[in-house]
């Protein structure tokens, strides 16, 4: 059997990387071809400060025998008595028998706590009475509307709506329209503008 020479060895070894490169070449094509695998994450978790905001929070007003007074911002699922503990307590003149200290607390609304021997004022949620109308075909009852009620009447801002509280709070319910010019700061101007969108038929 002749021994193969040189260049048939050339040849095959040629030949053997040939077809090597061949096969190395279409693997990466076939690799290249595949699809980038795809991930599927999860949503983003928000913190407990997203919760935040109009949507998770109740602001009510919290007035009379409570250590301070005020406008608190707390949690919608908050009753009475919550909402008394974030105006810093009751103090000890408040009459706390005919509260419903577990009632839950709504947006927007004043909870006044009374005096022992007081007798509680009208207000919009009072949070010793089941609530009273604040409107009358439409009209706004001066002697029910809480402060954010009040300042939807025009020339009423804040400090005007909190007086007239305090007034019916201290001198009593209005009697009639007219009555409003008793409150300070209170003219005959803003009489004029508020009269035909008021009434205090809780008077009565």
């Amino acid at each position: 059997m002749p021994e193969p020479n040189a260049r048939n060895i050339a040849v095959a070894v040629l030949g053997v990387l040939t077809l090597a490169l061949v096969l190395a070449a279409a693997a990466l094509l076939a690799r290249n071809d595949d699809p980038a695998p795809i991930q599927v994450l999860p949503p983003a978790t928000g913190t407990a400060d997203d919760a935040s905001g109009p949507s998770g929070e109740a602001r009510v007003h919290v007035a009379g025998a409570v250590a301070s007074p005020g406008v608190y911002t707390i949690n919608p699922d908050s009753r009475v008595i919550d909402a008394i503990a974030a105006a810093g307590g009751a103090t000890d003149e408040a009459d706390l028998a005919g509260i419903n200290l577990a009632r839950r607390v709504r947006d927007e609304e004043q909870y006044y706590i009374p005096a022992q021997g007081e007798t509680p004022p009208l207000t919009l949620d009072s949070a010793g009475s089941s609530g009273n109308q604040t409107k009358v075909d439409g009209l706004i009852d001066l002697n029910t509307a809480s402060i954010d009620q009040l300042q939807t009447l025009p020339g009423i801002g804040p400090v005007l709506a909190g007086a007239i509280v305090e007034y019916r709070q201290g001198s009593g319910p209005f009697q009639t329209v007219d009555d409003i010019v008793n409150v300070p700061r209170i003219g005959p101007a803003t009489l004029e503008r508020i009269r035909g969108l008021v009434t205090t038929l809780a008077s009565r």
